[in-house]
């Protein structure tokens, strides 16, 4: 019962910190999109402290609060029902979901800097993809959409890598936080 009371706390102390990062932004984009100060990797710490299952379920909730707090603006964009629903699923319900990779390769300090690393580029294909498949069909450019969709998404998504990479790094040489990584 401790057990399961402290992966319950765990797990929401992590959530509510990455929501509270989220806030925050570095780099903001106007058609969504931003950079944060490492508002991932405390929602991905919960797969690699914990399971690849605790944080699938983990992330998945992420990804319904951050829906639910973007949830007014993408209203307000006067999207189709398919491209809101696609917009739903390829830019909040799929890429917060799959932090849970981050957990994947969590026996060792280059595992884990691996799993970020998959993470957040799952996280840039999965917008990548929204914005050929969903922004392509309002706008009908072609190879320019392909183009522009890397260059949008890879402008807060790559600095969002670095952050994150970077602040990993730094927790796993720091005795301190060093346990959060590998002690259950």
């Amino acid at each position: 019962m401790k057990t399961t009371t402290q992966k319950l706390t765990f797990t929401a102390i992590m959530i509510a910190l990455s929501t509270v990062l989220s806030m925050i932004p570095a780099i903001q984009l106007p058609f969504g999109g931003k950079a944060t100060l490492l508002s991932m990797l405390p929602v991905m710490l919960i797969a690699i402290k914990y399971d690849l299952r605790w944080g699938f379920f983990s992330t998945f909730a992420y990804s319904l609060i951050q829906l639910a707090l973007s949830l007014a603006k993408v209203l307000s964009w006067g999207l189709t029902p398919w491209v809101l629903l696609g917009c739903i699923m390829l830019d909040y319900i799929l890429p917060y979901t799959f932090l849970f990779v981050a957990g994947a390769f969590k026996n060792s300090k280059n595992g884990i800097l691996l799993g970020v690393a998959s993470a957040l580029i799952i996280r840039f294909l999965l917008h990548f993809l929204s914005g050929i498949i969903l922004w392509d069909s309002l706008a009908d450019n072609g190879f320019a959409c392909i183009l522009g969709s890397i260059t949008y998404n890879g402008s807060y998504m790559l600095p969002e890598l670095i952050f994150t990479l970077v602040a990993t790094v730094i927790l796993l040489k720091t005795p301190q936080t060093k346990k959060l990584f590998f002690e259950k």
